[in-house]
């Protein structure tokens, strides 16, 4: 059996290894443009800040291939002929025919809208491509994470279009590092991007579009305290501001964002707007995209072709409210892997998407959610718990017709999967109050939360 596997980042490679430890003899081969190794995507900041080396970020050993019997196709796909059973790749390249086949191309950054986004010192803070630019922009080469593997000359000279292109560096032409960076779009990838920059010493602008950062996670009062947090780390954060322009010195440099509220100067531009399904090499395939430009999928990850199945950000699958839409996240990612992997073995088991949840750290305040937060669910109740002393921190917990559907947490560690078991048993608010401590970690010095209920 002849498996081919589009993608190693999380999805494809936990579906490789699903396959390889119940087929030791199949033939299995991974294409990927991106990297040589699979690495871990959320951990590119500890990489740029020196935390990290390259080594660090990836999960499985150099020699993982070899010793698992994995080929490995370092290569731009193009399309699949569905009838032929090949993927094409460039730079006429032989096509690879497969058997079974698995799309797991993951998601690219969303480009700019604006003029001037595809100038010099402009870029992205996504792939491993983005983190080898973004390094040479501020620190005039690698920083102490050491270089990224570099791609060979065959996929440098992928296409211009490609999210793995490896960028001009504004620093590199006039001779400077970028001493003034701005971040435009207030997500994760965007406060990622802020903080790598303050790391170095910078201080960087952040534009954001809305009233307040990250409105599809968090409330006013809850962004009210990342942001001032932000402000006093150096960052400047510029609320309501709508880009208009990135405007350009002479030889075709960044030199400044003009938003509806004025003109900011700045020699390197991260647009952190969001990202998207990574398939527009699959235009003109027989394979169906939904108008996301995700890959419709059934709940068995099947896509509309036969032998063909898709996860990871790639993949449109069911959620909880009926829609079909990508889930970019790490660990849904890995539980499609998982999945895709059992259906290249013929077995057919369903993708079941569980209880949201997400864990990050915001500058240095905690991060954690599970279940249903920020959806304006009907009959929808936010209790909302502010601590203020020895500790910070805010406790919100989503309530719907009499039970406990969602928690957003901020200043303290709290375990995800009590939260999520809570939310399963429909335990009531004053029940979670009553027991919440059940679910922090056990953090040294750190004294329990004392909520109080009125």
């Amino acid at each position: 059996m002849r498996i081919v596997i589009v993608g190693n980042g999380v999805a494809g490679m936990e579906a490789a290894l699903t396959v390889r430890r119940r087929e030791p003899t199949w033939e299995v081969t991974l294409i990927s443009e991106e990297s040589d190794h699979f690495f871990s995507r959320t951990a590119l900041m500890w990489v740029f800040s020196g935390q990290m080396s390259h080594r660090d970020i990836e999960p499985l050993e150099r020699d993982a291939y070899e010793r698992l019997g994995f080929r490995r196709v370092r290569a731009r796909a193009t399309g699949i002929d569905t009838v032929g059973r090949q993927v094409s790749l460039a730079g006429g390249a032989e096509p690879v025919p497969y058997d079974r086949l698995l799309i797991a191309a993951g998601s690219r950054p969303r480009p700019g809208p604006w003029p001037g986004s595809d100038a010099r010192g402009v870029g992205h803070f996504v792939t491993l491509q983005d983190l080898d630019w973004y390094e040479r922009e501020v620190h005039g080469g690698a920083s102490r994470g050491g270089a990224p593997p570099r791609a060979d000359a065959h996929v440098r000279a992928t296409a211009d279009d490609s999210p793995y292109r490896f960028r001009e560096v504004a620093a590199e032409r006039h001779g400077r590092l970028a001493r003034q960076p701005s971040v435009i779009g207030g997500g994760l990838v965007g406060i990622e991007a802020v903080e790598v920059a303050v790391a170095a010493g910078l201080r960087p602008y952040f534009f954001i579009r809305e009233e307040w950062f990250w409105p599809i996670a968090l409330d006013p009062r809850e962004s009210r305290w990342i942001s001032d947090q932000m402000g006093q780390h150096g960052v400047e954060v510029h609320l309501e501001h709508e880009i208009e322009a990135l405007e350009t010195d002479s030889g075709g440099n960044v030199s400044g964002v003009r938003t509806n509220q004025g003109r900011y100067p700045s020699d390197c531009v991260v647009i952190a707007i969001g990202v998207m399904p990574n398939t527009g090499w699959l235009a003109g395939s027989a394979i169906e995209l939904d108008e996301r430009g995700g890959i419709a999928v059934d709940e068995e990850l099947q896509t509309s072709a036969p032998g063909v199945f898709a996860a990871g950000d790639c993949a449109s699958v069911r959620w909880f409210d009926g829609t079909r839409r990508p889930e970019q996240l790490w660990y849904t990612a890995r539980d499609q892997g998982r999945v895709a992997g059992l259906r290249l073995l013929g077995d057919t088991p369903r993708y079941d998407r569980g209880t949201w949840y997400n864990s990050a750290k915001l500058m240095d305040i905690e991060y954690t959610t599970a279940g249903l937060v920020n959806w304006n669910l009907e009959r929808e109740q936010n209790w909302y718990f502010e601590e203020q002393g020895r500790v910070r921190s805010t406790t919100r917990v989503v309530v719907q017709d009499g039970h406990v559907v969602g928690f957003n947490m901020l200043g303290r560690r709290w375990d995800h999967t009590v939260l999520i078991r809570w939310i399963e048993e429909r335990r009531s608010l004053d029940w979670v109050l009553g027991h919440l401590n059940e679910a922090a970690f056990d953090t040294e010095l750190v004294p329990p939360l004392r909520v109080t209920r009125a």
